[in-house]
């Protein structure tokens, strides 16, 4: 699995004199400052996409949605895309077997399929979630990020539940060639390639990303209660990626490859009773699309989605003669969308999709094929300067599922409103529903000892009330969102009573949750830049248990950069209250590791310019600090069917990285 430093240095020495090659091609002008510039005017300029799949300015959309961009990411660093997300209001993260995402206080191993991960719009995650994703997408691909907090069915289907993000990839900006790859080397034997190619000529553009990250592993410190000592396990992770898009006039095609594999098990105690787990993700993702404009105001988009992940558990040989766990898993997504602008200031969006999905050589699982479609809209009216409405919908329906399993539909609404005071406030008051739809493995999982089917589950549902106070000012944006939320039909693994089958999954979970997050972004001059967020939040199961999700009740987010000709500072705080512990509904999980106390992650990058060439390129160092306050850091854990324990190890420790970047 270990890939030698002479191999990193082989492949970035081909790419660096790859794109010097191209630099001399062509010699366009670029200015250096712009790397170091946080322009919050021209972020809030930008026109996003998510909230309606219309271009509209952030005060215009009908949702809770922030966005971070490219020169934050250059700004403030990282070097997995979690690590980015996290810095949205309310949104943490939870490194682990699986990394995952959590949308205001959501649960992590629930969150892992109630989240939609787009890229360019089209959706990775659905039915298997988006959890490889959250390491294996290169940043330097990255234009950047909007960020959905609550509901977002009526457009984007099942799992687009607690939230949806999206991936906007960068594009060639001009003719010719430009490019961008970083070489990183790093604590716990790091190696980081991550690089980023365009080219555009005429109606013709290519745009080429790739990743290569080998991390050899951070002690991830456990507790055994037999021999009453603590030992390490190495938390590696590998990852490769590809992706690719070709654009020429109306038509585009994206491509997305990659192969995780990371540590699949902390846990085994006693030690001698260690089976050292590893998990292999293979993903691949196609997307055809064809743009047809009929006139200024008509359009129509098609789309072709193909999307391939194949999750498995090795040992190693160690435990591999009698179990090997496997889930392959594809899933195709035609989609017709019909855009339209009205006359009386509207605009009307209508879709339909198929959707089929599949299961196959699966170990516990049998193979599946089901099918679904949906149809949906959505209505916007500005009807006067002060006052915008929209209304929409979607209505999705299994046309076959597996096994004696009845069809199941499902409806969706989406309502909003907007109220401006004056050019600068506006009250946003918004209503949606959301669900996530069973997956055939949930219905019809067989595993002696452990687990079987429910065949006849239903779509979890949420339904969301924000209220959102919006300012806009140039170089100034500040938000602040109430929300509440009720969730229905939840899926729990509950007991049956028969030893053959301990554990089943059903409809029996509910969950009320409300909160208030703020949003606050400064550009206080050329050379400062500030950005604040804080979230609080609390929530209670069907039977009034609180916190029942674990999550800290509240959180606060603080970044701050200095940008000054060459030089460019970021200084970046995550702070999180306590998280909860897991005896609200494991309580026989055992007391092994630390609490889930709270913790702050302070991190620091220093990036310097060390040459400009004539051609308009330039080299670029960075040092990046992480974990400065060496925070020991554990959070609950949530799955006691794998792990009867209080806390897993979730963070690594103090931690430093050097990275050489070249850009044009």
């Amino acid at each position: 699995m270990r890939k030698k430093n002479s191999i990193f240095m082989l492949v970035f020495t081909g790419i660096f004199y790859f794109s010097c090659l191209a630099c001399r091609l062509n010699a366009a002008d670029l200015d250096n400052k712009a790397l170091y510039t946080l322009s919050l005017a021209q972020l809030m300029d930008v026109k996003v996409t998510t909230a309606s799949k219309f271009e509209e300015s952030l005060h215009d959309a009908h949702a809770s949605v922030s966005i971070i961009s490219r020169q934050q990411i250059e700004q403030f660093g990282g070097q997995n895309l979690y690590e980015i997300l996290e810095r949205f209001v309310a949104v943490n993260s939870n490194f682990g077997v699986l990394t995952s995402i959590g949308t205001r206080g959501s649960k992590p191993w629930t969150s892992l399929a109630q989240h939609l991960g787009l890229i360019d719009g089209r959706p990775f995650g659905n039915m298997s979630g988006a959890h490889s994703l959250y390491t294996s997408m290169p940043l330097t691909a990255i234009e950047r990020i909007e960020y959905i907090r609550g509901p977002g069915s009526v457009l984007y289907g099942s799992n687009a539940y607690q939230g949806v993000f999206n991936i906007i990839t960068k594009k060639a900006s001009r003719e010719g060639w430009q490019a961008q790859q970083k070489l990183t080397f790093g604590s716990f034997d790091t190696k980081l390639l991550d690089g980023s190619y365009h080219y555009r000529q005429d109606d013709f553009s290519f745009d080429f990303s790739l990743l290569f990250n080998d991390v050899g592993g951070w002690d991830a410190k456990m507790f055994d209660p037999v021999r009453l000592q603590t030992y390490r396990r190495k938390a590696f992770q590998e990852e490769k990626t590809l992706y690719l898009q070709l654009a020429y006039k109306d038509f585009s095609f994206n491509f997305y490859n990659s192969r995780q594999e990371k540590f699949g098990n902390y846990w085994d105690a006693p030690e001698e009773d260690y089976i050292p787990w590893s998990k292999v993700h293979p993903a691949q993702f196609f997307n055809l699309s064809h743009h047809h404009a009929f006139n200024p105001d008509w359009r129509l988009e098609s789309h072709i989605t193909h999307i391939e992940k194949t999750m498995e558990w090795s040992s190693d040989g160690v435990a591999d003669e009698f179990v090997r766990i496997k889930s392959p898993f594809s899933l195709s997504l035609y989609e017709l969308n019909l855009f339209t602008e009205l006359p009386d200031r509207s605009s009307f969006l209508s879709g339909l999709s198929y959707e089929k999905r599949k299961i196959f050589d699966a170990v516990t699982i049998p193979d599946s094929s089901e099918d679904y479609a949906s149809l949906y809209f959505q209505f916007r009216q500005q009807l006067n300067h002060a006052f915008s409405y929209s209304i929409g919908g979607q209505y999705v329906t299994s046309l076959s599922l597996l096994g004696d399993a009845g069809n199941k539909s499902d409806f969706v609404p989406r309502f909003g409103l907007i109220y401006d005071f004056d050019e600068k406030w506006a009250l946003k008051l918004l209503y949606g529903q959301a669900y996530r739809q069973p997956t055939a493995g949930e219905r019809s999982i067989e595993t002696p000892g452990v687990q079987r089917g429910a065949p006849d589950l239903e779509s979890e549902t949420i339904t969301t009330k924000e209220a959102q106070l919006f300012y806009q000012q140039a170089g100034r944006l500040f938000t602040l969102t109430y929300y509440h939320s009720e969730e229905k039909e939840l899926i729990l693994l509950v007991p049956t009573g028969d030893p053959a089958f301990p554990l089943e999954n059903k409809n029996q979970g509910r969950m009320s949750s409300r909160g208030i997050e703020l949003e606050f972004k400064y550009e206080i001059n050329h050379n400062w830049y500030l950005e604040l967020s804080g979230a609080w939040q609390k929530n209670k199961d069907g039977n009034g248990v609180k916190n029942t999700n674990l999550s800290p009740n509240y959180s606060w987010k603080l970044g701050v950069g200095y940008n000054r000709d060459t030089w460019s500072l970021g200084l970046y705080n995550l702070h999180y209250s306590n998280y909860h512990d897991s005896i609200l509904f494991d309580p026989n999980r055992e007391l092994v590791n630390p609490a889930a106390d709270g913790f702050d992650w302070l991190t620091l990058k220093a990036s310097k310019v060390l040459m400009s060439f004539g051609s308009g390129s330039s080299l670029q160092l960075s040092l990046e600090l992480k974990n400065i306050l060496d925070e020991e850091v554990y959070q609950p854990n949530d799955t006691p069917v794998f792990y009867p324990i209080n806390t897993l190890p979730g963070r690594e420790g103090r931690s430093a990285f050097v990275t050489l970047s070249y850009s044009r």
